[in-house]
């Protein structure tokens, strides 16, 4: 089954049929669609994509908290959005509520399998880890010292099938009072079959911070932050500690 599709699509109404081996979420269509989906089809390519989003179950999974009261008075026909799910959204709202989803944001499949091993977490020497980021010059997107690597994070991933292939190894982050685990760093590497390849991460101080409404500033917290690789949101066999 192919899929067409703009954004997110629901499958469970057919996903489970006897007749359904297989769904490819094409999205939009392009002049050479036609072709790639062939090439992969036939295995003369081999999928390397990975969901940008969360495929729930249900469509109830989505809502977070209840329904939003409209405004009154002069105001009722100016509904407003106060954004009260905060930084809980797609697979970090499923997270927070413990709801599986069908496909996870990050999944996705191949004509392989591999393997994670040897993950390393390096705290880069004579980095700042201070609670506020070192003073430095502002640039597009804030305080210059907000692209310090802080810290290093590799691993190894090996095709463990038969048929040459990419995988997009994922990097996530737990900080400490924030969301189970977020988003900090992807590679796409191929791997040839019974081949291994070292994924590296540069972790920015900007990728461990959270916003400080008190101080008005992007901040470290001190404690432990969960260090997470893996294939998808939920497909993580690599775990570790990074200790600020």
């Amino acid at each position: 089954m192919t899929i067409h599709n703009a954004g997110v699509r629901l499958v469970d109404q057919w996903i489970e049929h006897p007749n359904i081996t297989a769904v490819i979420f094409a999205h939009l269509a392009g002049q050479d669609s036609g072709r790639a989906l062939v090439q992969l089809l036939y295995g003369q390519q081999s999928f390397s994509g990975k969901l940008p989003y969360t495929v729930a179950k249900n469509e109830s999974d989505y809502i977070n908290g209840g329904q939003p009261s409209l405004p009154e008075g002069e105001y009722q026909l100016f509904p407003q959005s106060d954004f009260s799910e905060g930084v809980y959204i797609d697979y970090k709202s499923f997270d927070q509520k413990n709801v599986t989803p069908r496909y996870e944001f990050g999944f996705g499949l191949t004509y392989t399998t591999f393997s994670y091993c040897d993950l390393k977490i390096n705290l880069l020497p004579g980095v700042s880890t201070a609670y506020l980021p070192p003073a430095s010059p502002i640039i597009p997107g804030g305080i210059a010292s907000l692209w310090d690597v802080v810290t290093q994070v590799t691993a190894v991933v090996t095709n463990t099938g038969s048929m040459d292939a990419a995988e997009v190894a994922q990097l996530y982050v737990g900080i400490p009072g924030g969301p189970i685990r977020q988003l900090r760093g992807f590679s796409k590497v191929g791997i040839p079959v019974g081949g291994s390849v070292t994924v590296e991460f540069d972790l920015m101080r900007r990728d461990l911070s959270e916003w400080s409404v008190m101080d008005q500033s992007w901040v470290l917290q001190n404690g432990s932050y969960a260090i997470y690789v893996g294939a998808s949101s939920r497909d993580l066999p690599l775990q570790g500690t990074l200790t600020i």
